[in-house]
């Protein structure tokens, strides 16, 4: 395992957000008003090309064991050549840090797509939110994919803070075969992803609302390891690779005031994530196109943008292909039901 080191910062917002720790009088920090917790990953480098982490207890219809092997995880700087010259970095900095936040949902605010602060989440609630660096508004920000203006300019990460992550994935599912599930990203941000969690009195469960953002230069999804047989030369690999150049996603789920994302359980062992339809709590048809109406206007949407796709090596002779630009863009979640079954 390479070196990693954590910097924990706690973060003490009031009015402007410094970029370095002061000294606070005791009329000062009588202001203060605590906000949560922010940290810092101070030049991380982790590096377990060489080590196997094996996920067991997972059973097919059969109740036999179908182990998933975890190899070639890597987490650097940007520039490594997927993994191969790793050096460390520093993600998020004092002014745009992760943080760890406890606060009230009014006090809560989300970045539409059209740059507007929305509140997604309900009031006279308390809320627990993990969030990554955030996202601007104005000219302050920093390209989110450099040299892609598409993906917007509003990141809070600089090149610099941007990483280079991989990860391999050997699923045993039927005997004698092993299927593999081989990611590379390069200049890899995450800005403005965050989960949100609370308690629903009336449902009785934890319930809570997530934004992942994915912004990243390339993503390479190869279906081999490579130097095994078929999975040697150049040539073999890039037949066995879809390539994704200049892509981003957007991806919301749940809008915490009428679809919060819920959590749960079957009673045969089986997760379930759920969004509900968000006018289900209406008792009339006016509630309901109440409801309805605030979820087009103010819901976040999801997009997932792909600038550049192809698979294999892009010659038909081959059997690659090019499929240029691709995009789902202003996606609305009206019902979801998401629930795992055995193998």
């Amino acid at each position: 395992m390479g070196r990693t080191t954590f910097l924990l910062v706690l973060a003490l917002f009031a009015g402007t957000t410094r970029a370095e720790l002061q000294a606070l009088d005791d009329h000062e920090l009588s202001d203060v008003q605590g906000a949560g917790i922010g940290f810092v990953l101070d030049q991380v480098l982790l590096d377990a090309n060489n080590a196997t982490i094996t996920i067991n207890d997972i059973t097919n219809a059969a109740k036999q064991n179908v182990p998933i092997s975890v190899k070639e995880f890597y987490l650097g700087a940007a520039g490594s050549n997927k993994g191969a010259n790793l050096s460390p970095v520093t993600i998020g900095r004092l002014d745009h840090p992760f943080a760890l936040n406890l606060a009230k949902g009014e006090d809560m605010r989300t970045l539409r797509d059209d740059g507007q602060w929305v509140q997604t989440t309900p009031s006279n609630i308390t809320v627990l939110e993990f969030m990554f660096p955030e996202r601007l508004t104005g000219a302050a920000g920093q390209a989110c994919i450099s040299g892609f203006a598409a993906a917007g300019n509003n990141c809070s990460s600089r090149a610099s803070e941007k990483v280079d992550l991989g990860i391999r994935f050997d699923f045993q599912v039927a005997a004698g075969r092993t299927d593999i599930l081989n990611l590379d990203f390069a200049e890899l941000a995450m800005d403005g992803s965050y989960l949100r969690l609370w308690g629903d009195s009336g449902r009785s469960q934890m319930v809570g609302e997530a934004r992942i953002n994915i912004f990243t230069r390339s993503l390479q999804i190869m279906s081999c390891a490579a130097g095994t047989t078929g999975c040697t030369t150049a040539t073999e690999q890039r037949d066995r690779t879809i390539f994704l150049n200049n892509a981003y996603a957007n991806i919301s789920l749940g809008y915490g005031k009428t679809q919060p994302l819920l959590f749960d359980v079957s009673s045969n062992g089986q997760f379930v994530l759920e969004l509900p339809n968000p006018t289900a709590s209406g008792t009339t048809q006016a509630q309901k196109d109440a409801l309805a109406a605030d979820f087009y206007a103010n819901a976040p949407r999801t997009n997932i943008v792909i600038n550049g796709l192809q698979a294999g090596s892009g010659s038909a002779a081959s059997g690659g292909y090019n499929f240029g630009y691709n995009a789902i863009q202003g996606l609305s979640i009206n019902y979801l039901k998401v629930t795992s079954h055995d193998l």
